[in-house]
């Protein structure tokens, strides 16, 4: 079988993976990434089988997150008290091409990911309640028209067909890719075509699935 280990080190490349530039070690930006991007891949296991489910979270305080799963989901399994989970944030991402850019460059892929590992504890009703209500006020954003409060009697019908709980974070791990290591104007060309594409490509997929559907 072949040693990857040894054959690297034969051809004197650094083990370290991914490189020091690519790993974001910002909290501020971590946090804003969850903000910003908050539905997750929760991925557990039980018996040798993986499950996943994509689900928002929200900040309960600065360490743990809190979300919620549909009673149905079988993923509900593996959500015992204590268990340790992995969440995947995905902020955004694209294709980065050699056509935008005067210098003599390869293609890639410029992402911005978080991986979180934790412990999950069950929550209360009542702090489930409150968990939605802070998600749904966030994404509303400030201002807004619709406003989700404890009034709202579907609210408390609700989290008999879901259980809550919190993730007490223990590991983070941030992963952006944003061109690091390339000249500024590079950099600067790399996040327009970023924005730009992730627009575009988002568009274009939602006017393809409707298309698809009709």
């Amino acid at each position: 079988m072949l040693n990857i280990k040894k054959l690297l080190l034969f051809q004197n490349l650094d083990l370290n993976y991914p490189a020091a530039h690519f790993i974001e070690k910002n909290e501020h930006l971590i946090h804003e990434l969850i903000n910003h991007f908050p539905l997750a891949n929760l991925i557990t296991s039980q018996q040798d089988e993986i499950f996943t489910s994509y689900l928002p979270f929200i900040w309960g305080n600065a360490n743990e997150l809190i979300g919620h799963l549909d009673i149905q989901n079988p993923q509900i399994a593996t959500l015992n008290e204590g268990e340790k989970v992995k969440l995947i944030f995905n902020g955004p991402e694209n294709y980065i091409s050699p056509s935008h850019f005067t210098t003599n460059e390869l293609p890639t892929y410029n992402y911005c990911k978080v991986e979180v590992e934790g412990l999950l504890k069950p929550i209360s009703n009542e702090a489930l309640k409150n968990a939605i209500i802070q998600l749904t006020t966030q994404l509303e954003g400030k201002d807004a028209a619709y406003q989700l409060t404890q009034n709202e009697k579907r609210l408390h019908s609700l989290v008999k067909y879901i259980f809550g709980f919190k993730i007490e974070v223990l590991e983070v791990k941030g992963r952006f890719k944003m061109s690091q290591d390339k000249s500024k104007n590079h950099q600067e060309m790399a996040v327009k075509v970023l924005a730009d594409g992730l627009k575009k490509r988002n568009a274009n997929f939602i006017k393809q699935y409707w298309k698809q559907a009709e």
